[in-house]
């Protein structure tokens, strides 16, 4: 039964996400307790979570820049230190979070209390796909388990990444959309800690009136003086975050592996690697515009004013992450936010729009789950991945035209 006022079941469906996050959770922290790290760690392998020796390693390396700056370093520019149970120092890369982050250790973050932190943000990024999945039928809700449990889904969580926090800021300027004010609020925080997500300010800009405009003009502005006084610091921080290819996507990774399998050397890479992001932008404006040209405005809408802001939270900083380098796959939780309005389309009566949504729903599974039939040990396979990536991104830039111009249920 649907109330058809809000578009949402009368039965909450929710209940069995969260027991089979309880159940997952289960089998690996009963591996490790009563086996060992090892156990765990070959258990999650298995099911196609790339996990590293030690847990939360991410949130260990942000722990280590607290430590560092806690003594009056500056790990911007100065190497830090993991210290790893039972093992020698592990040498870490330099800073490449915004010096905002540091702010962390005077709320308790360091070396010895990262685990706490990790499993904290961990619960909070579950916390925050149950109020952004909503109440939802049985179909829906077993549809947001298949994402939530995928490889790519749980490799944030096991790495400890930050990235749940800024995730959860997002949910929280969907929560509080109604107030333009405390929306850009939540997501110039979370663009002031790593830069990306200031693009959901999108999303308050396409709300439209003169307490959403100012409201996202203002936040904008305030991330762009940020910026200037950075300015010393943002070739340092590019530079840092460059350079990865493996379990990652973005319109140049393709570039890195064939120079990694040797197809390609190092003279031709730029220029390989050049042709591929000039290929993506021209790909993504040609489908976003497209969607954009064909979109009918006078059809019948099916998706909620709440389903078309969470879209438009991360649709655009995820076209633009795409564009700008390689991105770790724990990035594909920013997905997560389009899902609502993905899913409703399905049932679209617009043929185009449910043929399209479907093809992304299907591109998204495939790429978050290709862990768990296949690593990047064969180059065919690891460019198949990207393939993937590219349908799924070219399929978000025509929704993203599509939906763009369309007035919302209200």
């Amino acid at each position: 039964m649907i109330d058809h006022k809000e578009n949402i079941p009368v039965k909450d469906w929710r209940w069995i996400l969260v027991l089979a996050v309880i159940f997952y959770t289960a089998i690996v922290g009963v591996a490790g307790f009563f086996g060992s790290r090892t156990i765990s760690q070959h258990l999650l392998q298995f099911m196609g979570v790339p996990a590293l020796d030690h847990p939360f390693m991410d949130m260990r390396g942000v722990a280590a820049w607290c430590d560092a700056a806690a003594v009056g370093k500056n790990p911007a520019v100065e190497v830090t230190y993991i210290t790893l149970p039972g093992e020698k120092p592990v040498r870490d890369f330099l800073m490449n979070y915004s010096p905002l982050v540091l702010i962390l250790g005077r709320f308790g973050l360091d070396q010895n209390h990262a685990q706490a932190w990790a499993i904290m943000l961990g619960l909070l990024y579950v916390a925050s796909l149950w109020f952004l999945s909503r109440p939802c039928c049985l179909r829906k809700a077993f549809l947001w388990i298949i994402l939530i449990l995928s490889p790519a889904s749980v490799l944030v969580v096991e790495r400890g990444n930050l990235d749940m926090l800024l995730f959860a800021l997002l949910v929280t300027a969907l929560l509080v959309r109604k107030h333009p004010l405390r929306a850009s609020a939540a997501i110039l925080v979370a663009g002031l800690i790593k830069f990306f997500p200031v693009g959901a300010l999108l999303a308050v800009w396409r709300e439209g009136g003169g307490r959403n405009r100012s409201a996202a003009i203002l936040s904008g502005a305030i991330f762009l003086i940020f910026l200037f006084f950075l300015r010393s610091r943002l070739g340092l921080i590019g530079t840092s975050l460059t350079g990865q290819y493996q379990s990652a996507f973005g319109c140049g990774v393709g570039a890195d592996l064939l120079r990694h399998y040797g197809n390609i050397g190092d003279g031709n890479y730029e220029s390989i690697r050049g042709v591929l992001v000039i290929l993506g932008v021209v790909l993504l404006a040609i489908t976003g515009a497209s969607g954009f040209l064909t979109s009918n405005t006078t059809a019948p809408r099916t998706l909620s004013e709440r389903m078309q802001y969470a879209f438009f939270l991360t649709a655009p900083l995820m076209l633009g992450l795409f564009v700008m380098g390689n991105q770790m796959d724990y990035k594909w939780i920013f997905f997560l936010p389009m899902v609502p309005a993905v899913l409703e389309l399905f049932d679209s009566s617009d043929a185009i729009e449910s043929g399209v949504s479907k093809i992304w729903f299907g591109g998204i599974l495939a790429y978050s789950y290709w862990t768990f039939f296949s690593d990047e040990g064969s180059l065919r396979n690891a460019l198949l991945k990207q393939a993937v990536m590219w349908v799924v991104m070219s399929m978000t830039a025509f929704l993203a035209g599509r939906l763009w111009k369309k007035e919302a249920t209200r």
